[in-house]
C-alpha cells in the first residue's frame, strides 16, 4: 500500500516556486551557507521564489536529534579530537549506508512527517548527516521532487555528502568532486562551485579599505590584524591573543588588532579581563564581517570553511591556529600549499608568524595575492541558479496541503 502517492502535476504554474533548505545549527557554518544561497535566490528570482530555512534536526523534535546543536560544542571539545576520531571511523560509503538502514525504522515515521508538513518544489541539505534518510524518505513518499545536496566543507568531505538519490550535488573544491566520484555519483550531476558565501563580501570589495576602517573606527596608517574563531568564537584564541599581546608590548610595529569573540560569551568576557596593549580592540558577535575583513590586513583564525571563502574573496593572507580534526584539515593544506596562509597551532608560533607577515610587507602582499587567487565569488549565485534549473525543468506542483495519513507507515 502506497502511503504517500505522487501529487499529480497543476498544470501551469502561477504560484512561486518553493525551496526548503534542511540545515542544523550545529555550528555556524551550515546555517550561514543556507542563508546565503536564500538571499541570492530571492535577490535573482524574487517574488518567483519562496525559500524556508528549516533545522532539520530540532524540526524533527525526536531524541536524540533535536540535543544535537546543544551537544556540538561539548563534541568538538578536547581539541576536537573525539570528533575527529568519529569523523574518520564513519567515514565511508558503506559504513554511512549501514548505519542509515539500521536507524532508518526510528526515523522514518517523523521525517516523512516532516516533509510532508513543509511541502517544497525542491529539498536542499546544507548537511551530510541526514542525507540518506531524506532520499529514503522520497521514495517511501512517491514524492519526484528533486532534492540537491551542497557540501559546506571545503576539501575534506565526509562520506555522508554523497549518498546516492540526489539530482544535484554542488561541492567547493575540485577535492570534493574526486571524493564524490569515489562515492560513485555520477559526474554529470557534480557542480564544482566554491563555497557560498554572502554578497555583502563581493560589495565590500568595492569599497576602499581606508573607506572601511574610517567606518569602524581604525587606524588608517597602521597594520590591522584581525583575529576570530568563528562564529561561536571556537579554538585556542585566547591564549593566541595573549602571546601576540606580548610580542606587540614590544615592537616597534605593533599593529592594531581587532578580536571578534563571536556569540561566545564567556570568551568576551575573559578577553575583556585580560590586560591588553591599548591598540588591542575587543568585539563580540558582529553582522558585518565583510566590513572588518575588507579594513584588515591580516587574518587569524580556525580553518573553517566559511571563514577561509569569506577571506579568499577579501584577499586576506591568513594565519591558522586551528582546525577540526577530519573535516577542516584538508582546509589547512589546501591554504598552505597555495601560498595563501601559513599553519600556527601553537599560540606563540601563530603570533610569531603574524608578527612576521606584520614586519614583511612583501611576504603579506605576495600572501594576499595567493589569497585572492583561490576565492570564488561567484559561488552563491551560481549555487542559487543551479537550484533553481531543477524546479524550472521539474514539472510537478507540490500542493500546499498535501494529504494527511489516515494510517501508520506502510512498506
Amino acid at each position: 500500500m502506497e502511503l504517500y502517492p505522487p501529487q499529480p502535476s497543476a498544470g501551469r504554474r502561477t504560484e512561486p516556486r518553493r525551496f526548503v533548505f534542511l540545515f542544523s545549527a550545529t555550528g555556524g557554518g551550515h546555517r550561514a551557507s543556507a542563508q546565503a544561497v536564500k538571499d541570492e535566490i530571492e535577490r535573482l528570482y524574487g517574488s518567483e521564489a519562496t525559500v524556508e530555512l528549516l533545522d532539520v534536526f530540532v524540526a524533527l523534535d525526536q531524541w536524540p536529534f533535536y540535543h544535537f546543536p546543544e551537544w556540538y560544542p561539548a563534541a568538538v571539545g578536547l581539541s576536537g579530537i573525539p570528533w575527529g576520531v568519529g569523523f574518520h571511523l564513519s567515514d565511508g560509503a558503506g559504513l554511512v549506508k549501514t548505519v542509515s538502514r539500521i536507524v532508518w525504522p526510528y526515523t522514518r515515521a517523523a521525517l516523512c512527517d516532516l516533509l510532508q508538513r513543509h511541502p517544497a518544489d525542491v529539498f536542499v541539505s546544507f548537511h551530510p548527516i541526514p542525507n540518506y534518510a531524506l532520499s529514503m524518505s522520497l521514495r517511501t513518499m512517491g514524492l519526484e521532487v528533486p532534492f540537491a545536496i551542497v557540501a559546506v566543507d571545503m576539501v575534506t568531505t565526509h562520506a555522508a555528502w554523497f549518498v546516492p538519490g540526489a539530482d544535484l550535488y554542488c561541492v567547493p573544491t575540485p577535492a570534493a568532486k574526486a571524493r564524490a566520484e569515489r562515492c560513485n555519483v555520477d559526474a554529470d550531476r557534480i557542480r564544482v562551485t566554491g563555497m557560498p558565501a554572502r554578497r555583502a563580501f563581493i560589495e565590500a570589495m568595492r569599497i576602499s579599505q581606508s573607506d572601511a576602517r574610517t567606518a569602524l573606527g581604525l587606524s588608517p596608517d597602521r597594520s590591522i590584524v584581525l583575529i576570530v574563531g568563528g562564529g561561536e568564537g571556537m579554538g585556542p584564541l585566547r591564549h593566541v591573543v595573549r602571546s601576540l599581546a606580548r610580542l606587540c608590548t614590544s615592537s616597534r610595529q605593533a599593529p592594531e588588532v581587532v578580536v571578534i569573540a563571536g556569540r561566545n560569551r564567556t570568551l568576551k568576557q575573559d578577553l575583556d579581563r585580560m590586560e591588553l596593549p591599548g591598540s588591542f580592540r575587543i568585539e563580540g558577535f558582529v553582522d558585518n564581517m565583510e566590513l572588518w575583513m575588507r579594513a584588515s590586513d591580516i587574518l587569524v583564525t580556525k580553518a573553517g570553511p566559511n571563514t577561509l571563502a569569506e577571506a579568499f574573496i577579501a584577499g586576506l593572507p591568513m594565519v591558522l591556529f586551528a582546525a577540526l580534526p577530519g573535516q577542516e584539515e584538508g582546509n589547512v593544506t589546501h591554504v598552505v600549499r597555495n601560498g595563501a596562509g601559513i599553519w600556527a597551532p601553537i599560540p606563540r608560533q601563530a603570533a610569531r608568524a603574524v608578527m612576521q607577515l606584520v614586519e614583511h610587507e612583501e611576504k603579506r602582499h605576495a600572501m594576499a595575492a595567493q589569497s585572492r587567487a583561490l576565492a570564488r565569488p561567484n559561488a552563491t549565485e551560481q549555487i542559487a541558479r543551479s537550484i533553481w534549473s531543477l524546479a524550472t525543468a521539474h514539472p510537478q506542483i507540490i500542493a500546499a496541503s498535501p494529504p494527511t495519513p489516515d494510517v501508520a507507515f506502510v512498506r
